[in-house]
């Protein structure tokens, strides 16, 4: 069967899982339809494959295709639930990558087919990790066709959903929180030296991009630390700082951002609860 796939929303990571799977031809151009509030938006994409279909509506992409992916933000995802709910083909496969927007609450809308998933920007780099939970009415035929689509952008990997906040901090939240802890240690560089920001970078970013590269030919944390950081050495010096500090600074963060899913989890249910009661 040829499977249509819908997508609805275009913004940051809709428009890279779009591309992506087109350019690595994952997709066919004519099997993709996609609803966007900005149809401009579509230019560049239209410009490339022009037999990709933009659907006049929500709704009308629900009719019509039978996986949809939707990629708005986790409150729009709820109202375009309650729009295409009627409209959605009952062997539809139902994909969200909403983050705080459990599956128990997207199968009030639509007991069908529904899969969560959450993506991150290293995907971009066909890197990283794409993070996935299957409600139990996905078939194993369905559920390996996504996981395989989405092999496009790096590794899968199939959890529990209980896991996805603090599992989303290592992955989708990763490369932010990556990054700002290099931008850190190029800042303090600058403040005990003549270096300037631009020099610290230039040093640290080839850093850490190496040390990505010998841990995917197979070393280990463990095998770093030994080679690096010698008995007596300057290195150890500064992993002893780290080893000590750490532990505090990470546990506050995932804290923190746990408190802060549960807060955006606790509103996207209310406006759920709202939509349903307004239901005839």
């Amino acid at each position: 069967m040829n499977i249509k796939t819908g997508f609805i929303g275009y913004g940051s990571m809709g428009s890279m899982i779009v591309q992506g799977l087109l350019d690595k031809k994952c997709l066919q151009p004519q099997n993709v339809s996609i609803s966007t509030r900005n149809p401009a938006v579509l230019t560049t994409l239209l410009d490339k494959y022009p037999s990709v279909q933009v659907a006049e509506s929500n709704r009308a992409l629900a009719r019509e295709c039978n996986r949809v992916l939707l990629c708005t933000s986790p409150l729009d995802t709820v109202h375009v639930l309650s729009e295409i709910a009627g409209d959605l083909q009952v062997d539809t496969h139902l994909v969200s990558i909403a983050a705080c927007l459990p599956i128990e609450q997207i199968t009030r809308f639509f007991p069908g087919l529904v899969t969560r998933i959450v993506p991150s920007l290293t995907g971009e780099m066909s890197s990283g990790v794409t993070l996935f939970c299957h409600n139990t009415a996905v078939t194993n035929k369905a559920a390996q066709e996504i996981e395989e689509l989405f092999c496009a952008f790096g590794k899968v990997v199939v959890i529990d959903e209980e896991n996805f906040e603090v599992a989303t901090d290592l992955t989708s939240c990763g490369p932010a929180l990556i990054a700002v802890l290099f931008e850190e240690f190029a800042r303090a560089a600058t403040r005990h030296s003549t270096l300037s920001p631009e020099q610290a970078r230039a040093l640290v970013i080839p850093t850490l991009s190496g040390t990505a590269r010998l841990l995917e030919e197979g070393y280990t944390m463990e095998t770093i630390l030994t080679r690096v950081a010698k008995p007596g050495g300057l290195t150890e010096e500064g992993v002893k700082q780290l080893q000590s500090d750490m532990p505090f600074v990470y546990d506050t963060l995932i804290q923190r951002t746990l408190a802060k899913y549960e807060l955006r989890k606790t509103n996207v249910i209310k406006e759920a609860d709202r939509l349903l009661d307004k239901k005839p």
